[in-house]
């Protein structure tokens, strides 16, 4: 199925026949159908962009080999203290 843009609907041409649609008043409809879907494009850009952000914000970042190394070191020698004072 094609994607309608706004300017589809806004260049899109009707036949008019004997007993056709009132002209002004097609032209009327399509022009609210044409700012609605605008805003429905824009909300939806906005909506992919915050689900981006939020995606972002989940994973965070990584700490560096170095950061992880040290931390291991630290909890290392807390876990050694530990065990000396539940030896005494």
């Amino acid at each position: 199925m094609q994607r309608l843009t706004p300017r589809d609907i806004y260049n899109k041409d009707f036949k008019t026949s004997l007993r056709g649609y009132d002209i002004d008043e097609v032209n009327h409809f399509l022009d609210l159908v044409i700012k609605n879907y605008e805003e429905v494009i824009q909300e939806n850009q906005q909506l992919k962009e915050e689900l981006r952000k939020q995606k972002r914000q989940r994973t965070g970042p990584v700490p560096a080999v170095g950061d992880q190394d040290q931390m291991i070191r630290d909890i290392v020698r807390r876990l050694e203290r530990l065990e000396k004072m539940v030896r005494r």
